[in-house]
């Protein structure tokens, strides 16, 4: 049997291919569809896939989205695309998508309100969205009503979400050092409201309590999450007394700790030699910078790829309650060149 139909300029539709499978039209809808409940053997349905592949069906997702009241697209609003930690969220987030058969619009808050984007989305009649807390916690009471959502890294009565281990981050870069023998240690991150960061900088701080070490005033740096921020925490850091000075310092951010070691290897400080640092997110950064960076791994590409099987989800079951997420993501300490003994 050929493995094309004779008028190959004709795109090969629904009909064809219940004629190459000997099915009806319907079924061929209900398996190409991807309805979780539709009642067909497995053994048509591999007839059906294999007459569809023979003959190069595309689906035509306007008309089904038209037949099922549906766009199949989601938005993604995350505060900075730049920033590749979100930057791979969002590749999570399309790779499970689009094996879903849904089309993903991104925005970045940086220079456009929550709110704008989310309007714009609404235009568009996404089906859902997936929202970071930078975004979620921006936008005013009501603005999410009617849309199916899923937030990532902030928790929420109302909406599921996904989450990493934000507070064993904080503990695992805080045990690190601890156990290098450092106790005059620093904090440089974000003053956020979001709850992934508060929670980075509790689970550093809680570590220390328990060990005895103090984080006094005079080291805690909040900044921007960027390279420049993570740059004038360490300058600032780097300007105090040599008895207040620390000799190693936990980043919230990566960007934070690449700006932290540029600023040490400028004022010809060593790292780790006489200033150990502790990044957190591992993006590709950190693995190109010189020392490379000690951090704390966080799965960015799987809290994506999470949200979207989350959200993906509430969408094939209108029905039913929205799902909740299972437990936070694991993460791990990666250790390289930026940490050492005091």
């Amino acid at each position: 049997m050929p493995t094309r139909r004779a008028d190959s300029a004709r795109p090969a539709t629904t009909h064809d291919v219940a004629r190459r499978a000997g099915v009806s039209q319907a079924t061929v809808s209900l398996v190409l569809g991807g309805n979780p409940r539709a009642r067909v053997s497995a053994q048509t349905r591999e007839r059906v896939v294999r007459a569809a592949g023979e003959l190069g069906y595309r689906p035509n997702l306007v008309a089904r989205g038209l037949v099922q009241r549906k766009s199949y697209a989601i938005g993604v609003m995350v505060p900075d695309l730049s920033n590749p930690f979100f930057l791979d969220v969002v590749t999570g987030v399309q790779r499970v998508a689009a094996e879903a058969g849904y089309a993903v619009l991104p925005g970045d808050v940086r220079e456009v309100s929550p709110q704008r984007h989310l309007e714009a989305l609404r235009a568009r009649q996404v089906d859902g969205v997936i929202l970071d807390g930078f975004g979620a916690l921006a936008l005013h009471e009501g603005a999410l009503s009617g849309m199916k959502v899923v937030l990532v890294d902030e928790p929420s009565e109302r909406w599921p979400g996904v989450a990493s281990d934000a507070v064993g981050a904080g503990r695992l870069a805080a045990e690190h050092l601890l156990g290098l023998g450092h106790t005059r240690l620093a904090f440089a991150g974000p003053a956020s409201d979001v709850h992934g960061l508060r929670m980075r900088e509790r689970g550093f701080v809680q570590a220390l309590r328990q060990a005895g070490v103090a984080l006094p005033s005079e080291r805690l740096r909040r900044v921007p999450p960027t390279v420049s921020g993570g740059l004038a925490a360490m300058k600032s850091l780097l300007g105090l007394p040599p008895a207040q000075r620390p000799t190693a310092c936990f980043c919230a951010v990566d960007l934070v700790a690449a700006g932290a070691l540029k600023a040490c290897l400028t004022a010809g400080v060593a790292v780790p030699g006489a200033m150990s640092i502790v990044g957190c997110d591992d993006v590709e950064l950190a693995r190109v910078l010189t020392p490379e960076l000690t951090t704390v791994r966080v799965p960015a590409r799987e809290l994506g790829a999470r949200a979207a099987r989350l959200l993906i989800r509430q969408l094939d079951d209108e029905g039913g309650s929205a799902p909740r997420a299972g437990r936070p993501l694991p993460v791990k300490l990666v250790v390289r060149g930026t940490t050492g003994p005091v």
